[in-house]
């Protein structure tokens, strides 16, 4: 009876700890247009400082508490490569699929102010048409280890006059592909063509 219960409390324990974020990450996005169409999502992410200091630690060889360009790089493999398989949080819906990041560039690790900073560029391809291509922006966690707190109301959109551009901010409610997230969690909303 004892290792029932105990098996019981564990596993309670368990579900707890996944329950809720151990990391937790403000993001910003800028998203890309190239002229054939929507091309790439640039991040922009601050983590907390108890994660910044363990991950800064991890990598800073000569011990001075920053980021030197070559320790920075070390942080790549680091935090992106074990994201790899969830689309490095890149998430783009597009009609009933979400769209697979193609190639990660542009990759720059800082330490501003105690926290860890990272900046990159998640590719994507998804040509314009001459009707209009629309196109849902989550950048988050579903898993909930890292609560991204994204601020798609401030996001940012780079194209080109050749297209003509529309979006804004809202929930993502109801959208069968993000029934994994948080509820409170925004996506941006773009919708795209040829002029």
């Amino acid at each position: 009876m004892r290792k029932l219960l105990f098996a019981i409390v564990l596993a309670f324990l368990a579900g707890q700890t996944f329950a809720h974020p151990h990391v937790f990450a403000d993001v910003k996005v800028k998203i890309m247009y190239d002229k054939a169409g929507f091309c790439g999502i640039l991040n922009h992410w601050v983590f907390d400082e108890i994660y910044s200091a363990g991950m800064v630690a991890s990598v800073d060889k000569n011990g001075d508490g920053k980021l030197s360009v070559e320790e920075g790089k070390g942080l790549e493999a680091a935090i992106l490569d074990p994201i790899a398989k969830s689309n490095y949080y890149n998430y783009v819906q597009a009609g009933s699929e979400f769209l697979k990041v193609l190639n990660i560039k542009k990759f720059k690790a800082s330490f501003v102010k105690g926290k860890l900073v990272l900046d990159f560029v998640s590719e994507f391809s998804k040509p314009a048409g001459a009707d209009w291509t629309m196109l849902v922006v989550v950048v988050g966690d579903p898993s909930n280890y890292i609560q991204m707190t994204s601020d798609m109301e401030n996001a940012e959109v780079d194209s080109p006059a050749t297209l003509e551009v529309e979006y804004f901010s809202d929930a993502i409610d109801g959208l069968t592909l993000f029934k994994a997230f948080r509820p409170e969690i925004e996506g941006l909303y773009l919708r795209y063509k040829k002029k």
